[in-house]
């Protein structure tokens, strides 16, 4: 599978008769955080933007909790409805659209990268920014079209390197689909955000896609042919 969640072991159960997703803190959880904070830093000061790392720890357990939730969707960002939360486990509704890659990767929904990169925009004029926007944690409702999932890294912060993190973890995300769908991809999630969006959107995202896709991607042929287009 393309996606493996770093800080958790996710799965679908049946609790009181009703489908859930039940999400467990790994026992390495402590040290990719770790790993996440050097490497968020260290890239912030390639690209001459240096910029504090993001706060993890309670602060992570928070973001995934209730008040930011219902901050999220007051800014027009849905998310799957919390069913409990403690300190190492998140039990939350089941969306059986499935994630993004997935559809992307079957050449479906390739429009609803528009909907992220709106998404993506109307956080960051709330001074917000998700860190961690991987395209694997959108999910395909019913209702909304998208709904952002993994809330731990969201930060309140929205610098240009933050906003510019966004915008590339997203894109390096896709990087490994075939050309023609990634550049479909490209343009409709900037366009979404440009829409937006009331802040420029970083002249260096493409550098930090670029950084970001040696990690995130599986096919690295598909990406070294995207990179050059």
């Amino acid at each position: 599978m393309h996606f493996v969640n770093w800080q958790r072991d996710i799965s679908v159960e049946t609790i009181n008769g009703k489908k859930v997703i039940v999400k467990r803190n790994k026992p390495s959880k402590g040290f990719h955080e770790y790993l996440l904070v050097v490497a968020y830093s260290l890239i912030s000061i390639l690209v001459i933007h240096p910029s504090p790392p993001p706060l993890l720890g309670e602060i992570s357990r928070k973001n995934e909790g209730f008040a930011m939730r219902i901050l999220l969707r007051d800014l027009g960002v849905p998310t799957p409805e919390l069913l409990s939360i403690s300190d190492k486990i998140i039990v939350e509704e089941y969306i059986a659209g499935g994630n993004l890659y997935r559809a992307f990767s079957h050449g479906r929904c390739i429009d609803l990268s528009y909907h992220a990169g709106v998404q993506t925009g109307r956080l960051h004029n709330a001074g917000y920014s998700f860190i961690d926007n991987k395209c694997q944690n959108y999910l395909i409702g019913d209702i909304e079209p998208i709904i952002r999932t993994d809330l731990g890294l969201t930060q309140k912060n929205a610098s240009a390197f933050s906003r510019g993190m966004d915008i590339a973890t997203f894109l390096a995300s896709v990087i490994d689909l075939d050309q023609h769908t990634y550049l479909r991809i490209e343009e409709s999630f900037l366009r979404g955000y440009a829409a937006q969006s009331k802040k420029s959107i970083p002249f260096f995202w493409l550098v930090l896609r670029n950084i970001l896709s040696l990690g995130l991607a599986s096919d690295r042929i598909l990406m070294v042919r995207n990179m050059l287009q």
